[in-house]
């Protein structure tokens, strides 16, 4: 009866172990036009995503929110223990930032944002970059070999360039980021993108 025990024990342990190796389902991406088309019409979506920010003398990271609703988002910064950094919301009237305990607006996110926190994000653009797509004042295309778009030289609103590249996407049809690279001569932004929502 012990022996039958262990041989149960044994049999049950091997089998969540192999259980616990079935790999993550993947599906290819789309033809790279077709994917092109769909992320283009991607224009509500939701997503939580680590962030890092590393300036001059200073580094913030934590856990972003961010919401596309159309041509407006809002989006959300949490340290590690829950305090919040900073709430961003836009609509036709311009951008709404409370940091501190305090409200303050302006026709630009990105302004608003570099006033506050002496950050020059290229928050205008965020909302192609992030679905792995590049705008109108960007060079330097690198496609891998699925048609997906691994980097390129952005040139952001505020005329600051940055180099941004996809490390890693998920493995689905649309093969959306999952982690994002982001460098200027002094700043350097990391997402790690943990939940896409499409809404």
């Amino acid at each position: 009866m012990i022996f039958q025990k262990i041989i149960c024990c044994v049999f049950t342990v091997l089998l969540l172990s192999a259980c616990s190796s079935v790999p993550e389902k993947i599906e290819m991406p789309l033809p790279a036009k077709e994917r092109q088309q769909k992320l283009a019409t991607l224009t509500h979506f939701e997503l939580t995503a680590s962030l890092g920010v590393k300036v001059p003398n200073d580094s913030v990271s934590g856990s972003l929110n961010w919401q596309q609703q159309g041509e407006f988002y809002n989006a959300d910064m949490n340290n590690f223990i829950g305090v919040n950094i900073f709430k961003l919301q836009t609509d036709k009237n311009g951008a709404t930032v409370q940091v501190s305990g305090e409200t303050h607006q302006a026709q630009s996110a990105a302004v608003l944002l570099d006033y506050l926190s002496g950050w020059s994000l290229p928050i205008a653009e965020m909302p192609l970059w992030l679905k792995g797509m590049a705008g109108q004042q960007s060079s330097e295309l690198r496609w891998d070999p699925l048609g997906r778009l691994i980097s390129f030289s952005l040139l952001d609103s505020q005329n600051r360039r940055w180099q941004v590249s996809y490390p890693e996407f998920f493995p689905d049809q649309l093969s959306l980021p999952k982690r994002i690279t982001l460098e200027s001569k002094d700043t350097r932004l990391k997402l790690v993108i943990r939940q896409w929502k499409l809404v």
